[in-house]
């Protein structure tokens, strides 16, 4: 059987199942054991995508998967498997009149569903269908932003699907655009294959990829959250369940930027390769810089790690704009330690926020004492996001440093400013969270059993990875990006 369906059948079956089982603890460990084994089935996939010089095809070509996808498919499949464990006891703690059982069926069959749509985005060689599993993410990420149906949540929910609706729309005009200019070249459905698109690049009008790729970029970078594209963003993060907050910015991010990445590819085939490079860096230096001074005055709590979410982007989005293999090199251990990081922070700041009934920050002092295991996940999950040492993402930001001053020198003084107030901001906020000497009452938590080896877990990879850098992971990918593939 191929390895591509053998991978998403795990997906494919809990959303087929999930939505006809009425108990909800069946429900939780079936959604569980179904990301389990998609997990398994993931490194057959891996191990064969690096092994062989050729892409493995199914469906006619529609999906592929080389090592670029076999990358984001390890770190998508593996965070999915942490983040089903976690939500058991996540869930097992949400008031049973706010999480009824019709309301635990919507969630783990949007759960996966979710999920299932980012695996089509990553496994996608026709760019039409990559549309399409995009909108897809985008329709499901709403309702599970929308779960409580609270007036904030609501809101969140809609500005999310308006914002993201609207950039949407903008990048399929650009792969309307791209169809059209690869058509004289490439007949029927081959212009909608990326694989097809890079090797024909040469041939096209370079000024339609230009405006194909401007679009592409304001409309995929809308769901990066690109400044001044971000607006749905800090509430999409600030108002869902917590393990959502996980999803959106552990992995939705990354794969909206994937998107303009194989657009980038093909412009990098052309005589306007430099374009798509000056819009990378460009959004991610003014990225960079307005959530870090945003993060200075952010008074909740799962806000203040979405601002970082924009930041971490920002300094991605900067690594691939330079386009070396160093700087490549930093990118994408840049966004495995990300995303490890990130959904920790949202773990550790869920189970806060369910213990107290609140996210403002002001009122959250003394965890230290009432709860000392889950607030050092969260204060180690904080520090390894400031990219403290021995934090993966301390390595993955110094060689970005050493990637820009052997290119892009002028790059240094925003990227220092913008990572020195990021840390001032979140340091202060979450080590007063944690050492101040005002505790209040809480409420304890029950079948708490998984609510913190995920924590932990990430946290244990990113110390490795801090310790021993993973190149046999990332080399890969940077060797298929060198030679524009």
């Amino acid at each position: 059987m191929n390895l591509i369906l053998l991978f998403l059948l795990p997906s494919l079956l809990a959303i087929v199942t999930l939505p006809w089982i009425k108990n909800h603890n069946a429900s939780n460990y079936w959604s569980a054991l179904l990301a389990s084994l998609s997990f398994l089935l993931a490194i057959p996939l891996i191990i064969s995508s690096y092994k062989n010089p050729q892409p493995l095809f199914f469906l006619h070509h529609s999906l592929l998967c080389d090592k670029l996808s076999a990358f984001f498919i390890g770190l998508n499949s593996f965070i999915t498997l942490t983040t089903s464990f976690y939500s058991i006891s996540y869930l097992n703690n949400e008031p049973p009149a706010m999480f009824h059982n019709v309301i635990y069926r919507f969630y783990h069959t949007f759960f996966h569903l979710f999920t299932f749509s980012m695996f089509l985005v990553i496994l996608s060689n026709n760019i039409a269908f990559m549309w399409v599993a995009m909108e897809l993410s985008t329709l499901t990420s709403v309702i599970l932003v929308a779960l409580y149906q609270t007036h904030e949540a609501l809101e969140a929910a809609w500005k999310y699907l308006i914002l993201c609706g609207t950039g949407i729309g903008l990048a399929l005009l650009g792969t309307v655009i791209v169809y059209f200019t690869a058509h004289p070249y490439l007949p029927d459905d081959q212009g909608l294959l990326w694989t097809s698109l890079v090797t024909q690049a040469p041939l096209f009008s370079t000024k339609l990829l230009a405006i194909a790729f401007v679009f592409l970029f304001i409309g995929y970078g809308t769901k990066v959250g690109f400044f001044p594209l971000h607006n749905w963003l800090p509430d999409a993060h600030a108002e869902g369940p917590a393990p959502i907050s996980a999803l959106l910015s552990g992995l939705l991010l990354n794969v909206a930027l994937l998107a303009i990445l194989r657009f980038k590819l093909i412009l990098s085939h052309t005589s306007i390769a430099s374009f798509a490079t000056y819009l990378f860096l460009i959004f991610g230096v003014v990225s960079l810089l307005f959530s870090a001074f945003s993060l200075l005055r952010q008074h909740k709590l799962k806000r203040l790690f979405a601002y970082s979410s924009i930041e971490h982007m920002s300094l991605i989005s900067i690594a691939l704009g330079i386009g070396t293999p160093l700087a490549y090199i930093a990118g994408f251990l840049h966004i495995l330690m990300h995303s490890l990081g990130k959904t920790a922070a949202f773990f550790g700041s869920g189970s806060i926020i369910q213990r107290f009934h609140t996210q403002n920050i002001n009122q959250l002092k003394g965890l230290s004492v009432l709860i000392p295991w889950n607030t050092w996940g969260l204060l180690f999950s904080s520090f390894a996001i400031l990219g403290l040492p021995p934090s993966g993402l301390f390595l993955s930001e110094l060689i970005l440093v050493f990637a820009i001053l052997k290119t892009s020198i002028w790059l240094i003084l925003p990227i220092i400013i913008g990572l020195i107030i990021s840390f001032i901001a979140i340091f202060s906020k979450i080590q007063r969270i944690a050492f101040s000497d005002h505790p209040i009452e809480y409420q304890p938590l029950t079948n708490t059993h998984h609510l913190l080896w995920p924590v932990f877990m990430h946290l244990s990879l990113m110390l490795f990875a801090g310790l021993w850098l993973p190149l046999f992971f990332i080399q890969p990918v940077v060797h298929l990006l060198a030679q524009g593939l």
